[in-house]
């Protein structure tokens, strides 16, 4: 098994990082990603790392990638391109060495939505971008690791940990039933009346 397997767009970049002697790099060649994808990328590695396009084309791909990728069981971090487009331009102008440094510092990628979502508010917004984190944070099922993001939201944005995560709890009470975290399947649709 790989300790990471990195997923470039087009296959130029794969051919450009296993000439760099990256060769856990595969090509998602612009189909959609899909979860037997993510499955069969599991049967190899326990982390995906995306270097897709720096272009806005390439981050919404990543913003698709990330929750289906995630489904599957498989951590997710983002490789930053800047201020190049690609991986195949950017070990061309900056080499090996500056791409594995780029590895080592690739974001979550939980991190890394919240900051696209963050440019989605403008700066009067605030609450409503802290209301928005909130939401997505219910996205986490298990409560430790749900607490731990909330800890990393808290600590970048420095606003206090029990803000947050009252915050997070107000939205979890207010979600229907079978949509709270901690479900690990829908419940079964019931047919009939319901009564209460």
């Amino acid at each position: 098994r790989q300790p990471f397997m990195i997923i470039c767009e087009g296959y130029m970049d794969v051919i450009a990082m296993h000439q760099a002697g990256f060769t856990n790099a595969v090509a998602s060649l612009g189909t959609a990603f899909t979860l037997q994808h993510g499955i069969l990328l599991k049967r190899y590695t326990e982390e995906v790392l995306l270097a897709y396009d720096s272009d806005e084309a390439g981050v919404k791909a990543i913003l698709r990638a990330i929750p289906i990728l995630r489904s599957a069981g498989l951590r997710i971090r983002i490789i930053h391109m800047n201020p190049y487009k690609d991986p195949d331009e950017f070990i061309k102008n900056l080499g090996v060495d500056a791409f594995k440094e780029r590895i080592e510092q690739a974001e979550n990628s939980f991190m890394f939505e919240i900051s696209i979502l963050e440019k989605s508010y403008d700066l009067g917004g605030k609450t409503r971008f802290f209301n928005a984190v909130a939401k997505k944070l219910l996205t986490f099922e298990q409560e430790l690791e749900r607490n731990n993001y909330i800890e990393a939201v808290a600590r970048h944005y420095g606003i206090p940990f029990e803000n947050l995560r009252k915050l997070v709890n107000r939205f979890g009470l207010t979600l229907p039933e079978r949509e709270m975290p901690g479900e690990n399947r829908p419940l079964p649709e019931k047919t009939g009346d319901r009564s209460g």
